[in-house]
């Protein structure tokens, strides 16, 4: 039996069909699967953008409630110092004691019991002011995963300014150092001074928050 190419015919309608047919599924399947890494891309992005912006409200609040309740402490232990002698020994009356001891307890505290003809000790609470602590975790986390490549350039400017705020972070490690001083104040000259300083730290971080804030509401505006 003799085979002829001649004899035998292509049915090219059906070849084209199936050919074309099978390069647009695989084309579609690449797009969906495309599509699905974007979709994955912008859920993975905006998940860390949330998560962002929690904790840069717990470290707005932060900043906020410390700094306030640092000047309220440093200005409770200057409005103290008239009363103070050169050792830091209080000077006033036993009624000023009980006075300052009811308002500023956890700031300073005034032994009434002493001696005859020997002033009053004072304790004087520095432990109080607060060193805040500028939390990073999720930035950190942004980072690693690289969530913070997805999102676009003005985003990831105003996170890096609120993460990273160079002034704040300055005067914070000021009173960080002074602080840790403290103990080292033996009369009402140090004693001055280091309030002075503390003072000046904690007013810088509560002007630089003015900006900080904008910063988060600019952030807080942007999906």
């Amino acid at each position: 039996m003799r085979f002829s190419l001649a004899s035998y015919k292509i049915d090219w309608a059906n070849h084209i069909i199936g050919f074309f047919s099978a390069l647009f599924g695989i084309l579609i399947a690449f797009e969906l699967e495309e599509w699905r890494d974007q979709k994955n891309q912008v859920e993975i992005a905006q998940i860390a953008f949330e998560n962002l912006k929690k904790e840069i409200q717990i470290n707005q609040n932060s900043l906020h409630e410390n700094v306030a309740n640092n000047i309220n402490h440093i200005t409770a232990l200057q409005s103290l110092l008239p009363k103070l002698d050169g050792q830091l020994k209080f000077t006033g009356s036993l009624v000023e004691a009980d006075s300052i001891n009811q308002y500023f307890g956890q700031v300073v505290f005034i032994e009434k019991k002493s001696a005859v003809g020997v002033k009053p000790v004072v304790h004087i609470g520095l432990g109080n002011i607060a060193v805040p602590i500028i939390q990073s975790s999720a930035w950190e986390s942004a980072k690693a995963t690289g969530a913070l490549n997805l999102m676009n350039y003005e985003k990831v400017l105003s996170l890096s300014s609120l993460y990273n705020p160079p002034r704040i972070l300055e005067e914070l490690s000021e009173i960080r150092n002074l602080w840790r001083n403290s103990d080292n104040v033996v009369n009402k000259t140090d004693l001055t001074i280091l309030l002075s300083e503390m003072e000046k730290a904690n007013r810088s971080i509560e002007t630089e928050l003015q900006t900080f804030d904008q910063f988060v509401n600019i952030l807080n505006a942007m999906e």
